[in-house]
């Protein structure tokens, strides 16, 4: 069985496959290292950075879509970010149960304070091994990624 796992990893599709989710594993242990300093978890970030490309307020099923996280973990992230006052959950009309989430001020704030010095940092310790070229090649390619595994997940979510 580990001959036919390592001669299918000679597929170049498949051993892409794999080094991109290795790369990936690897960036996001960093960033955890480096963030964990910070009061708000990556989820958290998520959260805060889809509000604020949502006019600063989304409903939390809206949020778990586009974070592509289960409802019980956002749920669970937006307590913490309220707690912090980072967010508000405001009724929507008189159904208290439907609750929109509005990012505050301080939620800006952090948002601003943390990862305007730290993208820099990071995209500069992470690809400074690469060429202006390859930087534009790899972020189109990953922006095609992105769109076509979004409508693989969106397939599925039909079904």
């Amino acid at each position: 069985m580990a001959k036919e796992i390592r001669d299918q990893a000679q597929d170049m599709k498949v051993d892409t496959f794999l080094s991109y989710l290795y790369t990936a594993d690897i960036i996001n242990r960093y960033l955890y290292m480096v963030l964990a300093d910070q009061q708000v978890s990556r989820a958290g970030f998520t959260i805060l950075h889809f509000l604020i490309l949502n006019d600063g307020n989304l409903l939390p099923t809206e949020i778990s879509k586009k974070a592509l996280r289960s409802k019980y973990s956002v749920t669970r992230a937006i307590d913490t970010l309220e707690k912090q006052k980072l967010v508000e959950r405001l009724p929507i009309g008189k159904d208290r149960r439907n609750r929109r989430v509005i990012i505050t001020r301080k939620g800006l704030e952090v948002v601003k304070n943390a990862t305007i010095d730290s993208r820099e940092r990071f995209s500069q310790d992470i690809f400074h091994i690469l060429g202006e070229k390859k930087l534009e090649e790899l972020n189109s390619t990953l922006k095609q990624l992105r769109k076509h595994v979004l409508k693989l997940i969106d397939n599925i979510s039909k079904e």
